[in-house]
């Protein structure tokens, strides 16, 4: 057997296109990476000199048309370039140059790419210590020259080249970026002054952008949690949640997790929040703006919290758009959730007013975070509000006039019997919004005496009143009619009495008959193994929703005794689309079709009862 060995073939210009291209969210990200190129080579120097850490030279500022990024960081050779700039993939700089994981923010090689987003060639003149000074231009094509100027002045650049000042004065690098068609305006003073700030405000070291009116210094601000006087770090952490984090915060939280060197501020917002929006973060590594929009940096339960941190040790992803998920995300995660949840105890414990305004804000959140700690469900628990039957009400107020909680499961059983029950002045809490079922369930762990009971649609019949069998006598042949009437709706009648008295009839479909009709559904499709196998979970009980008819109510009284059996069966008709839209119930095809067809016949016989007016001739034969 004959075995071949070959390498991969590599497109270049494909592989160049999908990462400057696709491994970023946008092009404005370039100034990042540049400012990240320029901390980082800084940083490596580990000394300073008279120059800013970068300087950057907007497109319609310099002289050539294109934009220069200059640094005084340790700058590169021709071996360094070959390394970091001439080979997609290999290790970075931190790993060549011997420094921890923490000291640097990036990868050289990889963050230059970005560049490729606004220019079609990216030119890089540097120069490290007293050595020879190179000059790399790449191509979006994946070519490259790579070129030693033994005379940096003389040999390629003109004199009075603003690279060649900056480098006659010092180690560092000079990234040059002639706009590509269509992104000139990101090269631009405004645009290059604005994402400096964006990104850098709170480094600290200078970026300096040069514009047409001078200097313009976009970094070393202090972070708003970090100002020393109380009251300017409160306004401004509120103004910062107010400007950059979605409106007015309800509260804002310094948070600390000494593990990830990390500090800033959790802004509890001030309006509703859908846990499917899951919160979004603005994100600082050692005072650079990773992102604003970074995920999971806290845990699920907390959709209602925003923050805004800066952090020395947590790892961003290769884009530096998110963190990477790693043990000590998880650990900062579980941290900043530890912070919130003391601070929601403390706040219940100390401001009970303050509590229900944030309740009323963030109920689900709470009530998820109650379900998952003991501690909190005994403080939270008993202020929480819940639906009613006869209002909102806390489960403690529940407690205080019946010695047994009724919850329906679900918001369809709850509508199906909360008005009977309402008039009999039994209390029913909704459990059909999320978590109230578990949460009322719960009641027994902080109330041992308390009784809590779910109650059913088929648990109504302990409720209504059963009529004589006289009564049945007298009305058997209408009720036939009514029976009649609904017989392809699939619904049963029965006549019962029960309050209030307003209510003409009450549709009932408890779980066991829906679960018959299910099953019963599914074996008439199947073949006949599985036909007979699902009729095995059949117990032959009834599946057809009940219609109560109210024999207190006087209108169903007086449909009873008429004359008119056809009237009868559009006023029964009319009766049960009336409890179907009362209970909120999914009309199927044929309830629409009852619904309007006994809704247009009634209102042909009213129109048919009236007479028409006797119109007056005048004189002539017209009429007035």
């Amino acid at each position: 057997m004959r075995e071949d060995q070959s390498t991969f073939q590599v497109d270049l210009r494909g592989i160049v296109d999908l990462l400057s291209h696709h491994l970023y969210s946008g092009p404005r990200v370039y100034v990042r990476e540049l400012m990240q190129n320029a901390v980082d080579a800084v940083t490596v120097r580990a000394q300073a000199d008279d120059r800013p850490a970068l300087v950057l030279v907007p497109s319609d500022v310099a002289a050539d048309g294109r934009l220069h990024a200059m640094d005084s960081g340790v700058g590169l050779d021709e071996d360094d370039v070959r390394t970091f700039l001439a080979t997609i993939g290999r290790s970075s700089k931190r790993d060549e140059l011997g420094l921890a994981r923490s000291d640097l923010l990036g990868q050289f090689g990889i963050g230059l790419l970005s560049c490729f987003m606004v220019s079609e060639d990216i030119e890089v003149v540097s120069r490290r210590a007293d050595g020879p000074w190179v000059r790399w231009v790449g191509h979006a094509d994946g070519t490259f020259e790579l070129t030693t100027l033994s005379d940096g002045l003389a040999d390629g650049l003109a004199e009075g080249d603003d690279r060649s000042t900056w480098l006659s004065q010092g180690p560092g690098t000079c990234v040059t970026l002639a706009p590509r068609r269509g992104t000139e305006h990101l090269l631009d003073s405004t645009s290059v002054v604005d994402l400096a700030r964006h990104f850098g405000s709170y480094l600290p070291h200078r970026v300096v952008v040069r514009t047409a009116a001078g200097e313009v210094e976009t970094s070393t601000q202090t972070p708003p949690w970090r100002r020393e006087d109380p009251e300017s770090r409160r306004a401004a952490c509120v103004e910062l949640a107010t400007t950059e984090m979605g409106g007015p915060p309800f509260h804002v939280l310094p948070i600390r997790v000494p593990a990830a060197g990390l500090d800033g501020v959790a802004v509890i917002v001030g309006q509703r929040s859908a846990g499917a929006a899951s919160g979004r973060h603005r994100v600082h590594l050692k005072g650079m703006l990773l992102s604003d929009q970074v995920p999971d940096l806290v845990p699920e339960w907390a959709f209602f919290v925003r923050c805004a941190v800066d952090s020395q040790l947590l790892r961003p992803t290769a884009n530096r758009e998110a963190l990477f998920d790693d043990d000590l995300l998880e650990q900062t995660r579980t941290e900043i959730g530890t912070q919130v949840r003391a601070w929601l105890v403390r706040l219940a414990a100390t401001q009970p007013a303050r509590m229900r305004q944030f309740l009323d804000v963030h109920q689900v959140a709470v009530k998820a975070m109650a379900l998952q700690d003991d501690e909190l469900l005994g403080i939270l628990l008993p202020l929480l509000p819940f639906e009613t039957n006869q209002g909102r009400s806390t489960l403690p107020e529940l407690l205080a006039t019946t010695d047994v909680v009724r919850v329906a499961a679900t918001l369809d059983d709850f509508r199906q019997i909360g008005g009977v029950l309402a008039a009999q002045g039994v209390a029913l809490v909704n459990g059909g919004y999320t978590f109230d079922l578990e949460l009322a369930r719960r009641l027994v762990d902080i109330d041992p005496t308390a009784v809590v009971e779910v109650v059913t649609p088929a648990d109504v019949d302990g409720h209504v009143r059963l009529v004589s069998e006289e009564r049945l006598r007298e009305v058997a042949g209408p009720l036939d009619d009514v029976r009649a009437a609904l017989d392809d709706a699939q619904v049963d009648v029965e006549l019962r009495a029960f309050a209030p008295v307003s209510m003409p009839a009450l549709l009932v479909d408890d779980g066991d008959r829906r679960g018959r009709r299910e099953i019963r559904a599914a074996a008439a499709e199947a073949d006949d193994v599985w036909s007979a196998l699902l009729g095995s979970f059949d117990d032959g009980g009834a599946d057809r929703p009940r219609l109560l008819l109210n024999d207190a109510n006087p209108t169903v009284r007086r449909i009873l005794t008429l004359d008119d059996a056809g009237l009868r069966r559009l006023a029964a008709e009319s009766l049960y689309g009336r409890a179907l839209l009362a209970g909120g119930r999914r009309l199927r095809p044929v309830d629409t079709a009852l619904i309007d067809r006994s809704f247009n016949a009634l209102l042909d016989r009213a129109v048919d009862t009236v007479d028409p007016p006797v119109r007056r001739l005048e004189p002539g034969g017209t009429t007035p």
